[in-house]
């Protein structure tokens, strides 16, 4: 059952790569059925339902891994930092810190920097985010997800300005990052620079927007209307 599950991964591999999603699911789900032992298809599984906003099977997957790999320390430790993400989807934040807290004092990596930097953000207490958020600028001041995290951190407590500096420093990182674009779009339109803010939104909208990002298609069309 085994090759046949691996065989049914790589179909479901091959077009995950190739952006064909449905196809991919498909294949993949086949794979599980069947009892796929590549960790790899497993782990491209359990992140593209993350992404699908399909998070409680999600979960499912990546609890499955904790038992079938008890000695594979690099895909447990994936699939723990995959659970914190499915956690805090799911709703239950406070879980999903301690998750994320528990891997990050185990890993220290720009992964668990940039999933708890924003986890904090969430919890509303502002001062500890960015507490921790400046610590992980420290720690890698080129990463576009913790530079995004240090911005919005900033753009809540009402600091425009240093909120501009740190999206656009995650911009010039990733010019694709559809929360860093909407927040740079916010702030155009708060400075009244109307066209520049339709221009980032407008970017925003041809990113690639999965269920694991924190706006929506929804949020930028509105804001495009807003101007219009």
């Amino acid at each position: 059952m085994g090759l046949i599950g691996n065989i049914y991964g790589f179909l479901g591999f091959y077009n995950h790569s190739r952006g064909k999603t449905e196809k991919a699911l498909r294949w993949y789900e086949k794979a599980e059925k069947n009892d796929v032992t590549s960790a790899n298809y497993q782990m491209a599984y359990g992140v593209l339902l993350l992404r699908t906003g399909k998070y409680e099977k999600a979960r499912e997957i990546f609890d499955k891994m904790l038992i079938f790999y008890p000695r594979n320390e690099r895909v447990r430790n994936n699939a723990k930092v995959n659970i914190a993400l499915a956690y805090w989807k799911l709703g239950d934040l406070d879980l999903a810190i301690d998750r994320m807290t528990e891997m990050h004092n185990k890993l220290k990596n720009s992964r668990t920097y940039g999933g708890l930097g924003y986890m904090l953000l969430c919890k509303g207490d502002y001062e500890a985010a960015l507490e921790f958020n400046l610590e992980a600028l420290d720690y890698d001041d080129t990463d576009p997800v913790i530079l995004d995290n240090l911005g919005q951190t900033y753009y809540l407590m009402g600091d425009l300005d240093n909120a501009f500096k740190y999206f656009n420093k995650a911009k010039e990182q990733k010019e694709d990052q559809v929360d860093t674009l909407f927040y740079l779009g916010n702030i155009y339109l708060q400075r009244g620079q109307r066209e520049e803010a339709k221009e980032h939104y407008k970017k925003a909208l041809e990113c690639n927007i999965s269920a694991l990002n924190t706006i929506s298609r929804q949020d930028i069309e509105a804001k495009l209307k807003e101007i219009e």
